[in-house]
């Protein structure tokens, strides 16, 4: 294949792709979606402190 026949295939494939922004089915229904704790905000910054403390970056104060 020819470098141009290349990149109209990877073009082609891209645009099969699932479009930005959209969100792929996990097969969760509604409840289970909607099962979120109430404090997953600071759970989540709490994981993140101590994933970047693990890599050696000290952040906190």
């Amino acid at each position: 294949m020819t470098d141009a026949e290349l990149r109209k295939e990877q073009l082609t494939e891209e645009k099969t792709e699932t479009p930005a922004g959209a969100q792929a089915d996990t097969g969760q229904t509604a409840e289970e979606k909607a099962a979120v704790s109430e404090t997953w905000a600071e759970e989540t910054i709490a994981d993140l402190d101590d994933f970047i403390e693990s890599q050696g970056i000290y952040i906190r104060q």
